[in-house]
């Protein structure tokens, strides 16, 4: 039954002023005058028996806090008594003319109370305390105190200072706060009533379904489980609801189908009772993620042979912007910025050195889209295939449009990827006239397969990612002008790994947690010296090359504990030969020349006088003279450039 509250009260007064006002109320209520522990005691054995009943009221701050901290999750309504009630005690004790101990639970403000008292001119005495025991030491400190009237709440406090002889005023809640508390708990009341029909809503539909439904929250716990996926897995709806994925070790099956939340569609998955077709498409909000709905049928035979002659692979975007590691300000403006380019349908192009993950960005832009992130997700690397092969891969081909052509023709990845996103990796190494083919086809949004006259619309979105500047090959006639203003609607630069150093330390971690566990090794916590000595590296490779490193670091080491040592022997073989522009540093010593490595220009002027410095041997002085700079600069950059 909803609207039954249970209700304790600290003394037979208020017990008598909730009963008058609850009337006004569509409640069933369940009085008791109990405080402290024994109120604790009295509502766990009220919510060991209950069915439907919904909050508990609980006069008296301490009561409140002891049955939240032995209760936990309850919806708790507080009635407590406010500044104007305290007043009017004060008032009564100051006609006393005597001593005045104030005992505080907690629930007004100390230095609220002080204030009211200053304003009144009352020098009163605060005790505060949070349960019964504090409460007899409180009142024997009152008492040593010289305190000869007290102000509380509740009878028990009452009975306490008594026996100490000192005279007592009960603060009591007055009609105006009990009715704000019931107003409370009747909106708390109209909330789960509601929250329940919506919830029986959702589950009859689930339940009506021939499809197997599941979902789990933002914490990995399951809110919905209907009968089709409990025949399907062999559980009880009430055997898995409120349980989190960990603690589902006894159905294999249905843990491993939630082992993560990337999204996933049309993909096998065996359970108990036979092969099941499954989409996982994850919950997003602001591009937050709030959890994961998974749809399933009953995987016929000519799905499942479907499935396994074609498979899925390269289909689906597996990445989302909360996989991308980052505490750099340069990578959060560029995710930031990406974030606002998902929801649209215009082209991205995206510039970045190798391994700086542009892929793992395009699917992140892939999945934020509503629509789309429902569809394909196709990638392909122009650099890969010469320029007839990826017109073919691209557009298709019919029947017999070349030797070796397959019998019924092949699709092209553009059909493939209709309604989702097509992703073309190093599209500075495509060819001049696969260029003019995708251009006509970002034009007409159609294409038509090799060989053939029939024209199909596409509607497909274009993430283009090039590791080089598409206006320098412009300029250079290397690459299509008006295909370059096509692709870049939107634009993106990844910053190199020398940029964000601040994130080389958790990729590392990250890795090392991956790689300890792959490979089944210890992992343990490298110092803040190797963490340096790596980030300190140029990583021309990137995240792909730093990626690599830690996972041959793993495989090399026996158990962990030499891990270490491990990565400083390979960081000296990885990085013991050091690329230059032109010429080596053996070659430097028999002319005026220098080279440096490419980088930041902040890091190459850095590299740049602490070679002058290495080869003229001159003093910083003359150095910084010489150099046109500073003395102060000069060191900073010798620093910087060790």
């Amino acid at each position: 039954m909803f609207g039954k509250i249970v209700l304790t009260s600290p003394d037979k007064k208020t017990t008598r002023l909730l009963e008058k006002i609850r009337k006004e109320y569509n409640f069933e209520i369940d009085a008791y005058e109990a405080t402290f522990d024994d109120a604790v005691e009295l509502i766990r054995g009220k919510v060991a028996h209950r069915e439907h009943w919904d909050p508990i009221i609980a006069t008296g701050g301490a009561t409140l806090g002891l049955l939240r901290d032995n209760l936990g999750r309850m919806p708790w309504v507080n009635i407590f008594p406010t500044e104007y009630d305290l007043v009017i005690a004060l008032e009564q004790a100051k006609k006393t003319k005597k001593t005045i101990g104030l005992f505080n639970p907690g629930q007004i403000d100390t230095e609220a109370i002080k204030a009211v008292c200053s304003a009144i001119q009352i020098d009163a005495h605060i005790y505060r305390y949070n349960s019964w025991k504090e409460v007899l030491v409180q009142v024997e400190k009152a008492y040593q105190d010289g305190v000869e009237v007290a102000i509380g709440a509740g009878e028990k406090i009452s009975s306490a200072v008594e026996r100490k002889n000192i005279q007592y005023v009960s603060v009591t809640s007055g009609e105006y706060t009990i009715r704000r508390a019931f107003k409370y708990a009747q909106l708390l009341v109209d909330l789960k009533r509601n929250e329940k029909v919506s919830h029986e809503c959702i589950k009859t539909m689930a339940d009506s379904t021939h499809e197997g439904m599941i979902h789990l929250n933002e914490n990995r716990i399951l809110v919905n489980f209907n009968a089709n996926a409990a025949k399907f897995f062999g559980l009880h709806e009430k055997d898995v609801i409120g349980k989190s994925v960990q603690d589902l070790s006894g159905c294999p099956s249905l843990a491993a189908l939630l082992k993560d939340f990337d999204q996933k569609l049309n993909f096998l998955h065996h359970t108990p009772k036979g092969t099941i077709l499954v989409n996982k498409v994850p919950i997003l909000h602001n591009h937050q993620f709030r959890g994961i709905m998974i749809n399933f049928k009953e995987a016929n035979q000519e799905e499942w042979e479907k499935m396994r002659a074609t498979g899925t692979k390269g289909l689906v975007a597996k990445h989302h912007f909360r996989d991308i590691i980052n505490n750099n300000s340069k990578m959060s403006e560029v995710i930031t910025m990406a974030m606002r380019y998902a929801d649209t349908d215009c082209n991205v192009l995206i510039k970045g050195e190798t391994g700086t993950g542009k892929e793992l960005i395009s699917q992140s832009i892939h999945n934020g889209h509503r629509q789309r992130s429902r569809k394909p997700f196709v990638a392909v690397n122009c650099a890969s295939l010469d320029g007839s092969l990826l017109n073919s891969e691209l557009f298709g081909y019919s029947e017999g449009a070349f030797t070796g052509a397959s019998k019924g023709g092949k699709p092209g990845l553009f059909e493939i990827a209709h309604g989702g996103t097509l992703f073309l990796d190093e599209i500075d190494k495509m060819k001049k006239d696969v260029q003019a083919n995708l251009l006509r086809v970002l034009q007409e949004k159609e294409i038509r397969r090799i060989g053939s006259d029939q024209v199909v619309s596409v509607d497909v979105r274009i993430i283009a990612a090039s590791n080089e500047d598409l206006l320098d090959l412009v300029r250079k006639g290397e690459f299509r002008e008006d295909l370059y203003y096509r692709l870049n609607v939107l634009k993106l630069t990844l910053p190199p790994l020398r940029e964000r150093r601040g994130d080389i330390p958790h990729l590392v971690r990250v890795y090392l947690q991956k790689y300890t566990e792959k490979y089944h090794k210890m992992n343990i916590e490298l110092s803040a010296a190797v963490l340096d000595k790596i980030s300190h590296c140029e990583w021309y490779g990137n995240i792909r090359q730093l990626n690599h490193f830690i996972e041959r670091c793993v495989v090399l080491c026996d158990d962990g504990n030499d891990l270490p040592e491990i990565i400083l022997m390979m960081l000296e073989e990885e990085f013991s030969t050091r690329p230059t522009l032109h010429a080596s540093e053996e070659e430097e010593q028999d002319n005026d020349t220098i080279n440096v490595r490419i980088r930041s220009l902040e890091e190459m002027n850095a590299e740049i006088v602490h070679r002058v410095k290495a080869k003229t041997k001159i003093s910083n002085g003359e150095l910084a003279l010489m150099m046109g700079i500073s003395r102060p600069t000069l060191l900073k950059m010798l620093k910087s450039g060790r």
